[in-house]
């Protein structure tokens, strides 16, 4: 017995020519999938440039309504719960200054408990001096934690699925982990 050959139905066919019409048959489906191609069908239908095409896939993409960034969050939980096997508030401890850039919070300016302050006090001789005052951490962890839970949940309720196949097309993907140490070591600086 030889190998069996996937047929696609015929809407996917025809819609496939329809979108481009001068391929026909299945020969039009290798290159209606293939990446190399995709550029050469971008420039033909009036996308020029690498931009055009990220801003209309940004806008069109059904990933939009979830957000970038919930997807990341959820991800970065995920996998040091998988790896260590934590509960939801340690995976969020340890991975805590890149889940604060994700929603914009500088982890510099969050309250980290009495202990944390004891122990900065003791690090720092000038803050034995000065009053420890609240606004200079404005923010705490625990309500840090509480918007990671709230957004985390949101998305496992609603999109589950979806987030699923997007970790799995995504495993290898770290540009927004690179861009978050990018973003933490700029925030360092200005300490």
């Amino acid at each position: 017995m030889g190998k069996k050959k996937k047929v696609l139905s015929s809407k996917t066919i025809k819609d496939i020519t329809n979108t481009v019409p001068m391929m026909l048959g299945l020969g039009a489906t290798a290159t209606f999938n293939s990446w190399a191609e995709i550029e050469n069908f971008a420039k033909h239908h009036g996308v020029y440039t690498a931009p055009e095409l990220r801003k209309l896939i940004t806008e069109h993409s059904p990933l939009a309504k979830i957000g970038d960034t919930n997807l990341e969050i959820a991800r970065i939980i995920d996998e040091d719960i998988a790896k260590k096997d934590k509960s939801f508030h340690a995976a969020c401890l340890n991975n805590f200054r890149e889940l604060c850039v994700l929603i914009a919070v500088d982890p510099n300016t969050v309250h980290m408990g009495a202990n944390w302050m004891q122990l900065q006090k003791k690090k720092d001789k000038r803050l034995q001096k000065k009053s420890f005052a609240d606004k200079m951490y404005p923010k705490t962890y625990t309500a840090i934690i509480k918007t990671l839970q709230s957004r985390y949940n949101r998305l496992l309720a609603s999109n589950a699925d979806t987030y699923k196949e997007w970790a799995k097309q995504n495993k290898k993907n770290r540009d927004m982990l690179k861009f978050i140490k990018t973003i933490l070591i700029s925030l360092d600086k200005k300490k």
